[in-house]
């Protein structure tokens, strides 16, 4: 081909085409009529993120301690410790499936370990004798005060098929029932009843099941007969948006463990005299030397100056009892961490008093010194003597470990409430872990009679506050 021919043709090509790398807009594309399905997992919310955390002009947002996104803290966790994708819950949360974490728990320096009740082989003599009494209230003895003996006979007769198990035996009631507490009248069982019927039947959320149910046994149960609300000693309160303070929280990644309800003590009640208790006041002093400035493991002003002492955790149903064990536990953990922190406390102001103490008696020596000094200033040096200044490890004052008076409590209660179902969790601390125990059957809703088990069971545990965990722990701080 000639040479005038081929540049001829090279003039008629377009410009356009001689370089890709230009710059200008490209051709217009063609609209697809059918845009793909978005991948599940390409939210708005995650692609928003993923842009923010690539643009260089963002700052990374601030996070404070205790409110991590959970999906963030697993990612974290996850890219440590190289876990495959399998092993995160497909609910897309980016949160660890109840499996996983009861693993990751374990690897924990202080648990907790979730065992079954049957391996508890060394059980102390306090939870033998609480053990002991729960067995005989479900064996139906002693669970109704023989004063509502007539009470429930007519209830039997008006409410036919729902009472009929009254007129089966005289083991069901007892003089010395109302040691616990009052026994319900029938009127509220029948309506505890009707209550838990109709929140199954409708498949109720949880927090229908709390109001309707739980709550109106738990507050008449841990009442005391013949007692103003404020006067009380011992009350439950919700607590359903306390979160675990993050210096109790184990590091396992998730969201702060939260339960439903609490039994906590008012130590302002603890006297009947008009003035602040002594344990009320140590409280106050303490809680300005604790985490958050809470005489408490959760974050709640209501619980500032009030210690809880057992937790309740709810599930409705269909919800099941792992989630709710995994909760419990890792709310115990806390408990139990805040309970070494008082007595971490306890040894660390008593050591603060002791050398307290050896400061003024060295500086009692020291006058001592002086005035000798000016007593004895005319007489031959030779003569003088001056007695030696106390040295700190000549006094044998310093706080002992061993004193058994401030050693943890033997085991810490727990309710898991799963539907109808009642349930007894127990938690100790062996061997610098938590050990989380599960479950002994405290009652149901499914009955009346399980209803009478169930509130005398409930009154037991409030006879333990009462009498074992708040003694002691009014004890610890009041040395603190």
């Amino acid at each position: 081909m000639p040479n005038s021919s081929i540049l001829d043709w090279l003039a008629k090509i377009p410009s356009e085409s001689h370089s890709s790398h230009q710059e200008g807009p490209g051709p217009a594309k063609r609209p697809r009529l059918n845009p793909p399905t978005p991948d599940p997992s390409d939210s708005p919310t995650m692609s928003g993120s993923v842009a923010r955390d690539m643009s260089p002009g963002k700052r990374k947002g601030r996070i404070d301690a205790g409110t991590v996104s959970p999906s963030k803290r697993s990612r974290n966790f996850q890219s440590e410790h190289s876990f495959p994708p399998s092993d995160v819950s497909a609910t897309g949360s980016g949160r660890f499936s109840p499996t996983k974490q009861f693993q990751l728990y374990k690897m924990q320096p202080n648990g907790p370990d979730f065992k079954d009740l049957a391996q508890l082989s060394h059980k102390p003599k306090t939870l033998r004798n609480l053990f002991s009494k729960m067995n005989t209230i479900a064996d139906g003895i002693s669970i109704i005060s023989s004063t509502e003996k007539f009470n429930l006979h007519a209830a039997a007769e008006k409410y036919d098929l729902d009472f009929d198990w009254t007129e089966g035996g005289a083991h069901y009631y007892s003089e010395t029932r109302d040691e616990l507490g009052p026994t319900p009248p029938v009127e509220l069982v029948i309506d505890i009843l009707d209550s838990a019927i109709t929140c199954n039947s409708e498949h109720e959320h949880e927090a229908s099941w709390n109001q309707d149910v739980h709550a109106p046994i738990l507050k008449f149960a841990f009442r005391e007969k013949n007692q103003r609300l404020r006067d009380q000693l011992i009350r439950i309160k919700n607590c359903i948006n306390a979160a675990i303070l993050p210096e109790y929280q184990s590091s396992v990644p998730g969201p702060s463990k939260k339960i439903d309800f609490c039994v906590h003590i008012c130590p302002e009640n603890d006297t009947r005299s008009q003035s602040l208790s002594p344990a009320a006041i140590a409280i106050q002093r303490l809680a300005g030397q604790l985490p958050g400035l809470m005489f408490n493991f959760m974050n709640v002003i209501g619980l500032q100056h009030q210690p809880v002492a057992i937790g309740i955790e709810t599930k409705k149903p269909s919800e099941g009892f792992e989630v709710a064990k995994l909760q419990m536990g890792v709310w115990q953990t806390a408990h139990w961490a805040f309970l070494r922190t008082l007595i971490q406390t306890q040894q660390e102001n008593e050591k603060m008093r002791t050398l307290q103490k050896q400061v003024e008696e060295q500086n009692l020596a020291t006058t001592k010194e002086v005035e000798a000094d000016e007593q004895f200033s005319q007489q031959p040096e030779t003569q003088l003597f001056v007695e030696p200044l106390l040295q700190p490890e000549e006094t044998d004052a310093e706080p002992s470990n061993s004193d058994t008076r401030f050693n943890l409590p033997e085991f810490l209660p727990g309710i898991i409430i799963n539907g109808h179902e009642w349930w007894l969790t127990i938690s100790t601390f062996e061997n610098s872990r938590v050990q989380f125990y599960e479950k002994k059957a405290l009652g149901s809703t499914k009955d009346t009679k399980e209803i009478y088990k169930l509130v005398c069971a409930l009154q037991v545990l409030r006879q333990w506050v009462e009498e074992s965990y708040w003694p002691w722990l009014k004890e610890l701080l009041l040395s603190c």
